[in-house]
C-alpha cells in the first residue's frame, strides 16, 4: 500500500469554475414552473369559490326561461 499514501504540503488545490449558465437555466425553469403553478392554483380557487353563486344564478335563469312564456301568456 505504498502507492496509496496521502501527500500533504504540495500546494493549493485548483478550484474548478462552476457552470453558471446551466444553474441559471435550471433556476429560471424552476421559477417559471412555480409561477405557472401559482397562477393555476389562484384560478382554480376563484372558480371553486364562485361555483355556488353561478349554479344558483343559472338555476333561476333556467326556471325563468321555462316558466316565463307560460306566465306571459296568462296560463
Amino acid at each position: 500500500m505504498a502507492g496509496d499514501e496521502i501527500v500533504y504540503g504540495q500546494g493549493t488545490p485548483a478550484v474548478i469554475e462552476p457552470a453558471m449558465p446551466l444553474f441559471d437555466q435550471i433556476v429560471d425553469d424552476i421559477k417559471y414552473k412555480a409561477q405557472l403553478l401559482a397562477r393555476e392554483t389562484k384560478l382554480s380557487s376563484g372558480v371553486i369559490a364562485a361555483a355556488p353563486q353561478g349554479f344558483a344564478i343559472g338555476f333561476f335563469l333556467a326556471v325563468a326561461m321555462v316558466l316565463g312564456p307560460f306566465l306571459l301568456m296568462g296560463v
